[in-house]
């Protein structure tokens, strides 16, 4: 996945440095590069984050039963 990242964010770096201006290459790499990568990592992140408390559940609730027995 990384390398896909990487190969498409090198097209827009690209495809940016060819406009010939320094403003709408920063604000086309900005909203064709940086805004859909940022929305990439946050969206794995957070299904990461869900995950991993999904998987801490039961041990939380399986703490506090067993010291009650």
């Amino acid at each position: 996945m990384y390398i896909i990242l990487i190969g498409y964010l090198y097209v827009i770096v690209m495809f940016a440095a060819g406009t010939g201006d320094v403003i709408k290459g920063g604000l086309l790499f900005f909203f064709l590069g940086f805004l859909p990568a940022w929305l990439l990592f946050w969206l794995k992140r957070k299904g990461q984050i869900k995950r991993t408390e999904d998987r801490a559940e039961p041990e939380d609730q399986a703490g506090p039963r067993a010291e009650n027995e």
